[in-house]
C-alpha cells in the first residue's frame, strides 16, 4: 500500500533548479540542521515523485528499478539495492541523484531538472537516519484523526459545481453545488428541487438508468433518493398561434385548447388526435376557456367582451352574449352541475349568469346577472369551489377575493400578491386555494380563514396559469419559461417541463395555460402554438444512506439494471476504496479496499453490467468482474492520477482521462492501449463516451469541455463558456445535450453536434439556497 500527500511538501526554486541543471558534475547536498526524523511519507516521497518515479514505477521500472515504495528500493533493480539504510554515501539512489556515479538521475540528456541541493540533503538525511518507512504509522494516525473530524459550515459564497449528471432522456440534470444537490429541467432551466443531507462539498452525483433514483456522495457518505420520473407523452399540433387556454375533462380523456388563432380544438388525450375544431366568429382570439362538469359544453371568451357556449360533441354554438366592456379575461362554471357561469373582465366587474337548463342553455334574454364589484382595476382570474358555494376572483390590484355567488356577498379579501393575480385554482376538496401573479410568486391559501400555506418556489417570471391535480396532492404553475409541479402539502418540487424544439433546445416558449388530465398527467399550451401532454410519477424521498466511507466519495455509478451502486474514493495518501451496494436496501455487498493503492476518482459499469472499471491516483485503470469483484484487467500508461473512466456503447473499449492532461483509449478484450489522445490544456477531470458515436467528451481544468475523436484521438471541437475549473461533464443518451459546471457554481448546456451553448444557469446570488428535503447522517 502506498500513500501520496495531497500537496508537494518541497518545491525547488527556479534559481536552484537552473543552477542544478547547468552542472554535469557532482551536486553538493545541503543537509538540514534538524533533530526530528525525516518523514518518508510527507517529505521524501514528493522528491522522488518529482524527480525519479516518472521512469522508475510499476508501469515502466527502467533497469528493473521501482522507486514507488521503500520495500522496492531495498529490493533494488539490475544494479542491486537502491538504498543502504544508515549510509547514504553507499546508496546508489543518492550517488546517482548527486551525480557522483553514472548514469546520473535523472539523465542529463533528457533535459530534466536534477534534485536541488536542498532535496539531496533531505534524501541523504533520511537514508542516514535508517530510511524508515512511516507509511503504516501515518495510516494509523489518519484513521484516528478521521474519527475525530467534525465538519463545520461551508463558507458563504463557496458554491463550486463538482459533479453533474443527466437522466438518459436529458429531461433532468442533477448538479452537486456546494453541499446541496440541485435538480433542474434543462428545457426550461427551472429548478425542480434542492436535496440536502451533506455538510461537505458534493463530489459525485449519478442517476439510475431509468431515472427513478439519484445518488450523491460527499464526505464519508452517499445519499440515495427515490426520484420522480416524467416525460413528454404527446405533442398536439394544429394551432397556428399561441395557445391561451387549456381545460380537461375530469376523467382526463378530453382536452380542449383555445388559441390566438381564434380556434377551439377538442383532443382525444389517449389517441393524441384532434376530434373537432370550433372557430370563433370572425376568428376572434380565445382568451379563456371553461369546461362544464360533464365535459359536454365549453365556454370561451373574446377580446370584445363576448362570452360563448359551444356543444363539445357536435361543435354547435349554444349561445353568445356581450358580458363585458373590453376583453373578457376569465370564465368559470359554478355549481356541481354547471347551473351558472361566471365571467370577469377588464372592466373590473365579475358577472354570474344563470343558465336555466344547465350548461347546455344560454342565459335568458334580458336576464340580469349577479355582479361582484370590489377590485380596483381589471379582474383577471376566476375559480369556483366544487360545490359552487364560493367564487374566487383575482385582480390587477394583487388581491384575491372570495364571494357568495348566489347573493354577491364578499366573504373574504386577501392581499395576496405584489402584482396582478393572473391565475387561480381551487382544491378538489374546496379547502385550499392556489394563486399566481405577475410578481413571479405562486401561493397556497386556506379557504377557511385566508391564512397562507406552503410557499412554492422555482418558477421564473410572471405566473400565467395554476392548477390542482384531481387528487389535490399536487399543484402546478406555468410562466415565461415552462411549468413546474409541487407537492401541495409540503411545497417540495416534483418535476418541471418546458416547451422547446429539438433544433432550438434553449428557446423555451412561455407556457400560458395548463390543466391536469389525471393525477400524473398534465396538458400545457404555449406561445409556440403547441399543446403538449406530460406524464410523471413518483416523488422525492430518501431511500438509503451508504456509509461510512473512509473519506470523500468521489465516484458513483449505478449498474445498467439499477440494482447495484458502486462508490469510490479513499483518503488522500491512502489506499483506494471501491464498494458495491444493493440499490434497494443500501446494504454493502462487496468491499475492495486494496483494488487501488491510492484514491479512486472514477467508476463506471460496463454497459452489460458484467464488469466495473475504476481509475485512481495510483495511475492505473482496473476492471473487476461483477458481482465477484475479481480483478480481470489492469491498464497502465497514465503518468498521473486517473480522474475518470467510461466505456463505449458495446463495452469493447474504455477511455480514461488523467491529471497528465490526456485521454487514453484501451482495448478491453486484449488489455492493450490503443492510443493516447491529443493533449488538453490542463488535467482531464471527467470523460464521457457519447452514446452510439465515435466521440468522447472531456472536461478539463483549463475551463474547457472538448470533444475528441475516439478513432484518431484528435480534438474535434471545444465547448466554451466556463470561466473557471471544470470538474464534471455528462451528456444525454441520444448524445444531443451536454452539461458541465465550473468552480464559480455556474452550469452550462451545449448542443454536442454544434458546440453551441443554449443555456447557462448562474450561481446563486447572496445566501446559498437551503435544501427543501434533507436525508442521510453525516458520519
Amino acid at each position: 500500500m502506498r500513500l501520496r500527500p495531497t500537496l508537494a511538501a518541497l518545491l525547488a526554486t527556479t534559481m536552484a533548479a537552473g543552477l542544478a541543471r547547468s552542472q554535469d558534475g557532482p551536486i553538493e547536498p545541503l543537509v538540514p540542521d534538524r533533530e526530528e526524523p525525516v518523514s518518508y511519507i510527507t517529505e521524501v516521497i514528493d522528491v522522488l515523485d518529482a524527480r525519479c518515479s516518472g521512469c522508475h514505477n510499476s508501469a515502466l521500472a527502467e533497469n528493473g528499478l521501482n522507486l514507488e515504495e521503500v520495500a522496492l528500493m531495498l529490493e533494488g533493480g539490475d544494479s542491486g539495492p537502491a538504498i543502504v539504510p544508515g549510509n547514504a554515501d553507499e546508496s546508489l539512489l543518492f550517488q546517482m541523484a548527486a551525480h557522483r556515479v553514472k548514469p546520473f538521475m535523472p539523465p542529463v540528456e533528457d533535459s530534466l531538472d536534477p534534485m536541488t541541493p536542498e532535496e539531496l540533503g533531505l534524501l541523504k538525511l533520511w537514508i542516514d537516519q535508517g530510511a524508515k518507512d512511516d507509511t503504516a504509522e501515518m495510516l494509523a494516525a489518519m484513521d484516528s484523526d478521521a474519527e475525530a473530524i467534525t465538519l463545520g459550515e461551508l463558507p458563504p459564497g463557496v458554491n463550486p459545481v463538482l459533479a453533474v449528471d443527466l437522466t438518459a432522456d436529458g429531461g433532468a440534470v442533477a448538479v452537486g453545488r456546494a453541499n446541496v444537490v440541485q435538480v433542474f429541467d434543462p428545457r426550461s432551466g427551472l429548478e425542480v428541487v434542492r436535496l440536502g443531507g451533506h455538510q461537505d462539498l458534493i463530489q459525485s452525483v449519478r442517476y439510475s438508468p431509468d431515472g427513478s433514483k439519484l445518488a450523491a456522495g460527499s464526505y464519508r457518505i452517499a445519499t440515495v433518493w427515490e426520484a420522480p420520473v416524467g416525460s413528454l407523452a404527446k405533442a398536439f399540433e394544429g394551432h397556428s398561434a399561441k395557445v391561451n387556454a387549456v381545460v380537461a375533462s375530469s376523467d382526463g380523456k378530453t382536452i380542449v385548447s383555445g388559441s390566438e388563432d381564434g380556434s377551439i380544438r377538442i383532443w382525444d388525450a389517449a389517441e393524441g388526435a384532434q376530434t373537432r375544431q370550433i372557430d370563433q366568429p370572425g376568428k376572434a382570439p380565445v382568451l379563456a376557456l371553461a369546461l362544464a362538469p360533464d365535459a359536454s359544453v365549453v365556454s370561451a371568451t373574446a377580446p370584445d367582451g363576448m362570452v360563448r357556449l359551444w356543444n363539445v360533441n357536435d361543435g354547435a354554438m349554444i349561445g353568445e352574449w356581450k358580458a363585458h366592456e373590453g376583453p373578457a379575461r376569465a370564465v368559470s362554471f359554478v355549481g356541481p352541475g354547471g347551473e351558472r357561469l361566471a365571467s370577469a373582465g377588464e372592466d373590473g366587474i365579475t358577472r354570474i349568469w344563470s343558465l336555466p337548463g344547465g350548461p347546455s342553455s344560454a342565459p335568458a334574454e334580458g336576464a340580469t346577472p349577479v355582479e361582484l364589484a370590489g377590485h380596483e382595476g381589471a379582474v383577471l382570474a376566476l375559480a369556483s369551489s366544487p360545490g359552487g358555494s364560493l367564487l374566487v376572483t383575482g385582480g390587477a390590484d394583487g388581491s384575491v377575493r372570495l364571494w357568495n355567488p348566489e347573493y354577491g356577498w364578499e366573504v373574504r379579501s386577501i392581499e395576496a400578491h405584489d402584482g396582478p393575480v393572473r391565475a387561480l385554482a381551487m382544491a378538489p376538496d374546496g379547502e385550499a386555494l392556489l394563486s399566481g401573479s405577475d410578481d413571479g410568486t405562486v401561493r397556497l391559501w386556506s379557504v377557511r380563514d385566508g391564512s397562507p400555506g406552503s410557499g412554492l418556489t422555482g418558477l421564473d417570471g410572471g405566473v400565467r396559469a395554476v392548477a390542482f391535480s384531481p387528487g389535490g396532492d399536487r399543484v402546478a404553475a406555468s410562466g415565461s419559461t415552462g411549468l413546474k409541479v409541487w407537492e401541495a402539502g409540503t411545497g417540495v418540487g416534483v418535476v418541471a417541463f418546458g416547451h422547446v424544439s429539438a433544433d432550438k433546445p434553449g428557446q423555451a416558449s412561455p407556457v400560458n395555460a395548463l390543466a391536469f388530465a389525471g393525477d400524473g398527467t398534465i396538458a400545457s399550451g404555449a406561445d409556440d402554438s403547441t399543446l403538449k401532454l406530460w406524464t410523471f410519477s413518483g416523488r422525492w424521498a430518501p431511500s438509503a444512506t451508504l456509509g461510512p466511507h473512509t473519506f470523500r466519495v468521489l465516484a458513483i455509478d449505478f449498474s445498467p439494471d439499477g440494482t447495484l451502486i458502486a462508490t469510490g474514493g479513499g483518503a488522500p495518501a491512502g489506499s483506494g476504496e471501491v464498494k458495491l451496494w444493493d440499490a434497494a436496501s443500501g446494504s454493502l455487498l462487496l468491499d475492495l479496499p486494496e483494488l487501488h493503492s491510492d484514491t479512486v476518482f472514477g467508476l463506471r459499469f460496463r454497459p452489460d453490467g458484467s464488469f466495473l472499471a475504476s481509475g485512481a491516483a495510483d495511475k492505473f485503470v482496473r476492471v473487476v468482474a461483477v458481482p465477484s469483484g475479481e480483478l480481470t484487467k489492469t491498464f497502465e500508461g497514465h503518468t498521473h492520477h486517473v480522474m475518470s473512466v467510461d466505456w463505449n456503447a458495446d463495452g469493447t473499449q474504455l477511455v480514461s482521462g488523467g491529471a497528465d492532461k490526456v485521454l487514453k483509449f484501451w482495448d478491453f478484450e486484449k488489455g492493450e492501449q490503443l492510443r493516447t489522445a491529443q493533449e488538453a490544456g490542463n488535467q482531464v477531470t471527467s470523460v464521457r463516451w457519447i452514446p452510439g458515436k465515435d466521440e468522447v467528451l472531456g472536461a478539463s481544468g483549463d475551463k474547457t469541455v472538448r470533444v475528441w475523436n475516439a478513432g484518431n484521438g484528435r480534438i474535434q471541437r471545444s465547448l466554451n463558456g466556463p470561466t473557471d475549473y471544470v470538474h464534471g461533464v455528462d451528456c444525454s443518451a441520444d448524445g444531443t445535450i451536454v452539461v458541465a459546471g465550473d468552480d464559480t457554481g455556474a452550469v452550462f448546456f451545449w448542443r454536442s453536434d454544434t458546440a453551441q451553448p443554449f443555456r447557462t444557469i448562474a450561481p446563486p446570488e447572496g445566501d446559498r439556497p437551503e435544501p427543501e428535503l434533507t436525508a442521510g447522517t453525516q458520519e
